[in-house]
């Protein structure tokens, strides 16, 4: 059956609210009614450009253009356009090549403006139509050139603005702030909000955790008040995630170029310093970003409702190196929660079926943590690897290659193959050495952010002295505090079937002290191996409190270590066939 399809497109949604849709829509029907034939006006792009193409590539048109090439739409088929720049408004070779190929599939195109009709019997007799349609595709792309070259520099003008005296582009800006004349100003609230968000990260809270608190305490979205076509079901993962990753927080802005539409979005020179408000300090920033990575480093293992247990992503198999699972095999005293090889498990090969109950490593583990102290040193070495020198050095060799360019553009705008092959390249080495820069500023910022593994273990020590005095959601949220702690400190937990599970602490560049524990004994030994010609020195823990004198022999293995309780430090020495303590 012979339809007819019309086509209506407006550029901005602003267009909505004036007559544009209703025109469109009331002469594509006239039209339709005149002639009895039945109109399908679904074929909508409100708000959607032609000048570069995005109804043609994104939008409604597109569905119909696949539509006509895969031979859904019979030949014959009407398609009504007010005019043909509501097809098309990029070059006249694009715009006629699109129309070529519909009239060419058996399509009539309409236009209503000057009532003409593109049919293939029509053109082949009289060709003088096409003449009309060209100066009316060219019209339309010049018009739409001009004020895309206008709109274009008065935003130039705008953003160079901004850069010398951080004026407001425009009312749009980070929902934590309005313009109030020709000012940002902060709304306290949701500064507070925000501030809470980067609080709760820091402290190990993931964006779900964080999402159900704050939906659980009432806090409206910064959306909720708005009219939209669904209500706002409060607080979403991605709005917290864009908040913790916004640079906004920071007061910089970043100018963009291009739409996301058209998919041409990029940055648009470098970062706008100092242009909004600061209501994030660059150490609460930098930690956070630290806090994201590592729960994106480690973030296997379950939660419930008494939350994560406190080895989660750092428990592994000696045996096959893949991941241990939890099994809760019942309630206490008979069942408990226990760590098992998931290989094993599945039957996947590995031969460790030893399991560990996850309540007596949480405890051995916080007992190991605890009665330690550490405090960096400045080793001898540092320097090779030290990010701010690593910094500096880069912005060195940028300097020099920006140097040699401006020599080079010199020698290119004479013409010099040589050096403009020269300049090209050089050009590149400066995008690279750019990007360069940014990962190594980044690295800088994350290590200054750092409180370091002292204030960590001090931390650790204050909020275990609590954890059995809570409940519920305070314990819980104690629970997740505690767990990304110990995951910035400790490397990995090995589970062992035969010495035990094992935690393992990377000894770096940091003198270890000894607090005697209170009650409760545990066993360790320092672990220096080399890996591919480095040395790593370490410490390694026995995850069980008073441990046995077969258990601590399976664990030191002939290598001798240290028993610490209550009563001061023992050392145990190795020999040939038996450990002894001295």
């Amino acid at each position: 059956m012979i339809k007819a399809y019309s086509y209506i497109r407006f550029s901005t949604p602003e267009q909505a609210q004036g007559d544009s849709l209703r025109r469109q829509t009331a002469k594509a029907e006239a039209w339709a009614n005149e002639r009895g034939i039945l109109l399908d006006d679904s074929i909508r792009d409100l708000g959607v450009s032609a000048f570069q193409g995005a109804n043609r590539t994104t939008g409604s048109l597109r569905s119909f253009l696949q539509m006509v090439e895969n031979g859904r739409i019979e030949r014959g088929s009407y398609l009504i356009v007010e005019s043909l720049d509501r097809l098309s408004r990029e070059t006249v070779l694009d715009a006629a090549g699109q129309l070529f190929a519909l009239i060419q599939a058996g399509v009539i195109v309409v236009t209503l403006s000057d009532g003409q009709e593109y049919s293939e019997a029509r053109l082949r007799q009289d060709w003088t139509p096409l003449v009309i349609s060209l100066a009316v595709m060219a019209r339309a792309h010049d018009e739409s050139r001009i004020k895309s070259e206008r709109v274009g520099e008065a935003w130039r003008q705008k953003k160079t603005a901004a850069r010398n005296g951080g004026k407001p582009l425009t009312h749009r800006c980070p929902e934590w702030l309005q313009v109030i004349g020709n000012e940002f100003v902060v709304r306290d609230d949701r500064m507070e909000i925000v501030q809470r968000i980067f609080r709760e990260t820091i402290q190990g809270f993931g964006r779900r955790e964080i999402v159900t608190r704050l939906n659980g305490d009432g806090i409206p979205s910064f959306r909720a008040g708005e009219r939209r076509k669904r209500p706002s079901t409060g607080w979403q993962t991605s709005s917290v995630a864009k908040i913790v990753q916004n640079r906004a927080v920071l007061g910089e802005y970043q100018p963009h170029s291009g739409t996301h539409k058209a998919r041409n979005r990029k940055p648009d020179g470098d970062p706008i310093k100092d242009y909004y408000p600061q209501i994030v300090d660059n150490e609460t920033f930098w930690r956070a970003q630290t806090a994201v990575n590592e729960r994106r480093r480690q973030s296997a293992g379950r939660r419930g409702d008494k939350g994560a247990h406190l080895l989660r992503g750092l428990a592994k198999c000696s045996v096959c190196q893949g991941s241990m699972h939890l099994v809760n095999k019942g309630r206490p005293p008979k069942g408990n929660i226990y760590l098992v090889c998931s290989s094993n498990r599945r039957n996947a090969g590995c031969e460790n079926k030893r399991a560990w109950r996850v309540d007596k490593l949480e405890e051995a583990l916080l007992l190991c943590l605890t009665s330690f102290k550490t405090k960096a040193f400045e080793s001898y070495f540092e320097g090779d690897n030290d990010p701010s020198l690593k910094v500096q050095a880069i912005r060195a060799e940028l300097e020099d290659l920006n140097r040699r360019n401006k020599i080079l553009m010199r020698l290119a705008e004479t013409e010099d193959e040589q050096a403009i092959a020269r300049f090209m390249e050089t050009a590149r080495d400066i995008k690279n050495k750019k990007e360069e820069l940014k990962i190594a500023d980044a690295e800088l910022r994350t290590q200054e952010s750092d409180p370091g593994d002292a204030a960590r273990l001090d931390e650790i020590l204050r909020l275990s002295s609590s954890l059995f005095k809570l409940e519920g959601n305070e314990r819980l949220e104690l629970r997740i505090r505690l767990s990304s702690l110990i995951r910035r400190i400790v490397d990995h937990i090995k589970c062992d079937p035969e010495r035990g599970a094992i935690m393992v602490l990377p000894i770096g560049n940091k003198v270890w002290e000894i607090v005697i524990p209170k009650e409760g004994s545990f066993a360790y030994r320092p672990d220096i191996r080399t890996v591919d010609a480095i040395v790593q020195s370490r410490l390694a823990f026995l995850l069980k409190k008073n441990p046995s004198e077969d258990e601590r022999n399976a664990f030191f293995q002939d290598k001798g270590g240290e028993l610490v309780g209550p009563e001061g430090r023992k050392i145990v020495l190795a020999t040939n066939r038996r450990l002894t303590a001295s």
